[in-house]
């Protein structure tokens, strides 16, 4: 089971919360530096930038890009029965819920990132799954 984060919409989140919009790369380094929960997607609105046609990895996180469809679109043709999709907009928010994934706002997933810590943000886990972030992670949403 997987996280899949709705980029664009994310990034408005951040805007309206914080006054100012850090940019797609803003928003990766934010996550890059965290204890984020794993495998996590980031799909951006639009074309991939020249040199990244079919994505991106930053580290830990796979990044793609929608596009000529809507990142909407893409998200909800990815998302898989108990992936957890990051978003705000209310009709993703239904149309992933169809395909039984879940649902975190924006909100929830951003007080949940944690920055690493010392060794852990020098050395990725061997198997790519860090089973001490996914704990915190949602010990501290319940």
């Amino acid at each position: 089971m997987g996280w899949i984060l709705d980029g664009n919409n994310v990034l408005g989140f951040i805007a309206a919360r914080e006054g100012r919009d850090p940019g797609r790369e803003g928003l990766l380094q934010r996550i890059a530096s965290s204890r984020s929960p794993l495998p996590l997607t980031v799909v951006f609105d639009g074309p991939a930038p020249a040199g990244h046609p079919g994505g991106e990895r930053r580290g830990r996180v796979a990044v793609t890009y929608s596009g000529r469809r809507s990142a909407d679109d893409l998200i909800h043709a990815l998302v898989r029965p108990g992936d957890t999709v990051v978003t705000a907009d209310r009709e993703l928010t239904l149309r992933c819920k169809d395909r039984q994934g879940k649902v975190v706002t924006p909100d929830r997933f951003l007080s949940g990132l944690r920055p690493r810590r010392g060794a852990d943000a020098e050395k990725p886990s061997p198997t790519g799954v860090d089973v001490q972030d996914w704990m915190e992670f949602f010990r501290r949403g319940r």
